[in-house]
């Protein structure tokens, strides 16, 4: 199933981290992606396209998993190599597009 089938997503970036946010359109949502979307999992989706550890903190009450990626952008936005200035408010969309089982 595709996390965007059950979540939406925003992303946003403060200094070199990264954080990226999905909140379950439902509470069942909430927990089929609570239970599979690991740290590990989205660590290894992001390591395809940016560097940084990911770090995962679950919010159930919002119906949230949020993940903070440090050095994700280094030197800041600004200074990041990756092509276009605010790539980052894209980045949600490596989260939403995976496909889990």
């Amino acid at each position: 199933m595709r996390v965007g089938s059950l979540a939406i997503g925003r992303s946003g970036d403060k200094g070199g981290t990264l954080d990226l946010t999905l909140v379950a359109l439902d509470d069942a949502g909430y927990r089929w992606l609570e239970s599979r979307l690991t740290e590990a999992v989205a660590q290894a989706a992001l390591a395809r396209v940016m560097p940084g550890q990911a770090k995962r903190y679950a919010v159930p009450g919002l119906r949230a998993l949020k993940f903070v990626v440090s050095g994700a952008l280094p030197g800041g936005v600004y200074a990041t190599l990756h092509a276009g200035l605010h790539w980052q408010k894209a980045a949600i969309w490596v989260l939403l597009d995976l496909e889990l089982d």
